[in-house]
């Protein structure tokens, strides 16, 4: 089990039905890159990792993943539930 996390998965919506979800809060301690390239070939979706002036390096993916990226952090044993927030949509 990897340190404590206080990780935040936010969606907020674009546009129309369009929607994003944003994962941050994340330690230096985890291959970004390689969690979001697992992420994205699960959820079926594009997405990046971005540097956000707010909130450091974030998980950006398309559409409303927040059930399929809760159920990776749990099942992979990055954090435990109490340490998930769930914001938005």
């Amino acid at each position: 089990m990897f340190p404590k996390s206080e990780i935040t998965i936010f969606v907020n919506q674009r546009n129309g039905k369009k929607c994003k979800t944003h994962v941050y809060g994340w330690g230096e301690e985890y291959d970004l890159d390689k969690i979001c390239a697992y992420l994205k070939s699960q959820c079926k979706c594009g997405g990046a990792v971005v540097t956000n002036k707010d909130y450091g390096l974030t998980i950006e993916l398309s559409g409303d993943n927040k059930k399929e990226v809760y159920d990776f952090l749990i099942g992979e044993e990055i954090c435990v539930k109490e340490d998930i927030t769930i914001r938005g949509i």
